[in-house]
């Protein structure tokens, strides 16, 4: 299985919705849609969705050494983006009250 069908393997087995899916990460605007289209997702995208659908990404070594896991900080990124989805909103806003677009 690659990153891509593992990605959408995760997200049909939560029994989520796209909506609430995309929720849990922090996004919108069909951000899930987007990206199960993503042909080689990168390991802090595929930790990111697994994350908001109730999975954790892991390397576990094979001779059974101590797993590490991958995007333990996505919450600090999803944070991050949300900050900058706000920022954009608001501009817009701004943009709109002002009379420009």
């Amino acid at each position: 299985m690659n990153a891509a069908q593992a990605m959408r393997t995760v997200v049909e087995s939560s029994g989520l919705t796209h909506r609430q899916i995309e929720a849990r990460a922090g996004r919108y605007g069909g951000w899930i849609g987007q990206t199960l289209m993503r042909p080689k997702p990168g390991a802090d995208l595929l930790a990111s969705v697994a994350k908001a659908c109730g999975y954790r990404l892991e390397l576990v070594p094979m001779d059974g050494g101590e797993p590490i896991r991958i995007g333990d900080d996505v919450a600090d990124v999803a944070e991050g983006d949300r900050i900058t989805q706000a920022r954009a909103l608001i501009g817009r806003a701004a943009a709109l009250l002002g009379g420009e677009e």
